[in-house]
C-alpha cells in the first residue's frame, strides 16, 4: 500500500519505490530494536543507501517515524469515512470497521508495533497531527456504536469505554498473529465481533448474584498476598550466614 503523501513535482516512481523501501526496512527496525536504539547508519547499512542519499528520500529519522504513523493512521481513516456513509446495518458497518483494523495489524505488523510503542516519540507538529488522527479514529468508532445504542442493538451505557474495549480487543493481535498464519482478516474479524456482540455465554450473567462469591475470591487473593508479603520480608531480614560472629 503506497504512503499518503502527496506526491512532488519532478520526483520519478523510482523515488517513490525507494522511498517506499526506506520507510518498510526502517520500520522493520524500529520493530526489532526500538526508535531510541536505532541510529540513521543503521538504517542505511540496511537500505544500502549512502547517509546523503538517504537523507535525499526523507528528511530525517524523525521523519521516517512520522510517516509510519501516516501509513497506519491514514488508510484507517480514508477507509472509515467511506463505512460510516454507507447505507449498510449497524451489525455490518462494525464488521467493516473492524476488518479495516485488522487489515493493517496483519499486513503491516511492524508499523504496528512502532505505531503502538512509539508513539511517544513523536515532537511537536508530528506528535499532534497523530493525536488528532487517532482521535478522529476513535470518534468514528464511537459513532456507530452510539449508532447501535440508538436503535436498540447495544445496551451499553458508557460509549467511551466501549469504544476501548473494541479497539483494544483488536490492537494487540499483533503480538500474537504471526503464529496464526491461516487466520485471515475476514475470520478474525468475525470471531472478535461475535465476541464483542455477542458475548461467549450461554445465557445472560447476572453479575450482581456473583458478588458474594466474588468478595470470597477478593478476600482470598488478599490474604494470599499478605502471606507471601511476610514471608518475603522475613527471608529478606534473615541473615545469610555468619562470619567471625558477624551475621552477614
Amino acid at each position: 500500500m503506497p504512503t499518503t503523501q502527496e506526491p512532488e513535482r519532478g520526483k520519478s516512481k523510482r523515488f517513490y519505490r525507494m522511498r517506499e523501501n526506506l520507510v518498510d526496512v526502517a520500520a522493520g527496525l524500529f520493530a526489532k530494536n526500538g526508535y531510541a536504539s536505532t541510529g540513521v547508519a543503521e538504517i542505511g547499512d540496511a537500505t544500502g543507501l549512502a547517509r546523503g542519499a538517504l537523507y535525499y528520500y526523507m528528511g530525517s529519522k524523525e521523519e521516517l517515524l512520522a510517516v509510519i504513523h501516516d501509513r497506519v493512521m491514514d488508510p484507517l481513516l480514508t477507509e472509515a469515512e467511506v463505512i460510516v456513509g454507507l447505507e449498510v446495518s449497524f451489525p455490518a458497518r462494525l464488521r467493516l470497521l473492524s476488518e479495516s483494523l485488522l487489515r493493517q495489524i496483519i499486513n503491516r505488523h511492524d508499523h504496528v508495533w512502532v505505531f503502538l510503542h512509539e508513539y511517544r516519540q513523536l515532537q511537536g507538529e508530528d506528535r499532534d497531527r497523530f493525536r488528532e488522527k487517532r482521535n478522529r479514529f476513535e470518534e468514528y468508532v464511537r459513532g456507530v456504536l452510539a449508532e447501535g445504542q440508538r436503535e436498540g442493538h447495544v445496551r451499553v451505557k458508557d460509549l467511551g469505554l466501549t469504544t476501548l474495549a473494541f479497539l483494544n480487543l483488536h490492537n494487540y493481535t499483533y503480538q500474537w498473529v504471526a503464529g496464526h498464519e491461516a487466520l485471515g482478516v475476514v475470520e478474525l474479524s468475525r470471531f472478535y465481533c461475535e465476541i464483542f456482540l455477542n458475548g461467549i455465554a450461554t445465557a445472560p450473567v447476572d453479575q450482581a448474584a456473583a458478588e458474594p462469591e466474588l468478595e470470597r475470591g477478593r478476600a482470598a487473593l488478599r490474604d494470599a498476598v499478605e502471606t507471601a508479603t511476610r514471608a518475603a520480608n522475613a527471608r529478606a531480614a534473615r541473615p545469610l550466614f555468619v562470619l567471625n560472629g558477624l551475621k552477614i
